[in-house]
């Protein structure tokens, strides 16, 4: 019996909580994880991570591609192959804030949802990858690709969580502009620092600004993004735990980014330009705005990602 094709896919970095779209907006980023999916004949199912040098440092049971797997294959009622490998190849940065982990559960799953026969919707995907301990917004965008809304569906005394995405137009020529600086930090640390509550007056002009926010980035409207993105709910405090954010953020539009923001949780940073001759200048004045707080700095310059861990149309 000849062996069976290997299945292949994508899966996109994204940044996540665009500026007052705190926890619902994400774009997918194009630097994929490249995912390969083959029989093996020892029956073992097991994940081999070419992406992350450490990996092999941690317990294998804990990796959210498998994590990912073994869950959809649960809700998908899949009947997992006895012994299958996903090979993980890809040049993410982990802990800069570019959904590193979400994009390890949207790969698992994404793999059941090939070898399912089952139909599926992004919704039932979402709600299986968030509980796995994956952003809503960063799993979105690493699930469907391009420009992504997440809706709470749930209510406060719900005991599921609940989330629809939306999949947005958004104009091609986006260029992004991201910065990492050399700073260690974790998840819990950027929640840490959030207040418990908000100022009234600050829920409708988070809410205006994020659906300028969104209008910007699918016409390519440089000045309402660059207004839109002012945040009140998370950047203000986060920007605490990282010397030279502020600056870096204030310098790449001193340099004509269309706006700056943190990625994700952070530390990393990006920043949006229409014009691809921007680029390097902005990637230069973040990278000194950094070295002024001693502070050393990479960037990476990208486009949308208009691919997901998803196929383009379910079942």
């Amino acid at each position: 019996m000849a062996k069976p094709p290997p299945i292949t896919f994508h899966v996109p970095a994204t940044a996540a909580n665009l500026g007052p779209g705190y926890g619902v907006v994400a774009v997918a980023l194009d630097l994929p994880l490249g995912i390969t999916v083959e029989p093996r004949t020892d029956g073992l199912i097991l994940v081999e991570r070419r992406d992350d040098p450490h990996a092999h440092l941690e317990d294998p049971r804990h990796d959210p591609v498998l994590r990912g797997l073994l869950r959809g294959a649960e809700l998908l009622d899949v009947a997992l192959p006895k012994g299958l490998q996903i090979t993980v190849e890809g040049t993410i940065p982990r802990g800069t804030g570019m959904g590193t982990i979400s994009a390890g559960y949207a790969a698992g799953l994404g793999t059941a949802v090939r070898l399912s026969k089952k139909k599926w919707t992004p919704a039932q995907i979402l709600d299986a990858l968030v509980p796995l301990g994956g952003d809503p917004a960063h799993g979105a965008a690493s699930l469907l690709g391009g420009l992504c809304a997440t809706v709470p569906l749930s209510t406060p005394q719900d005991t599921a969580l609940r989330q629809r995405p939306l999949h947005l137009p958004i104009h091609a020529d986006w260029h992004y502009v991201i910065a990492l600086p050399d700073v260690q930090m974790g998840t819990a640390d950027t929640k840490r620092v959030l207040p418990p509550t908000l100022p009234h007056a600050a829920t409708p002009r988070s809410v205006g600004r994020t659906i300028g926010v969104l209008h910007a980035l699918q016409h390519g409207d440089e000045d309402l993004l660059r207004s839109s993105l002012l945040d009140e709910v998370h950047l203000p405090y986060r920007r605490r735990l990282v010397p030279g954010l502020s600056d870096a953020l204030l310098a790449a539009v001193e340099a004509g980014s269309a706006g700056s923001t943190i990625c994700g949780h952070g530390p990393g940073i990006v920043a949006f330009t229409m014009d691809p001759t921007r680029t390097h200048a902005i990637a230069e004045a973040m990278v000194a705005a950094f070295a002024k707080a001693d502070r050393k700095a990479s960037t990476l310059v990208l486009q949308t990602a208009f691919y997901g861990a998803l196929p383009a149309v379910s079942g």
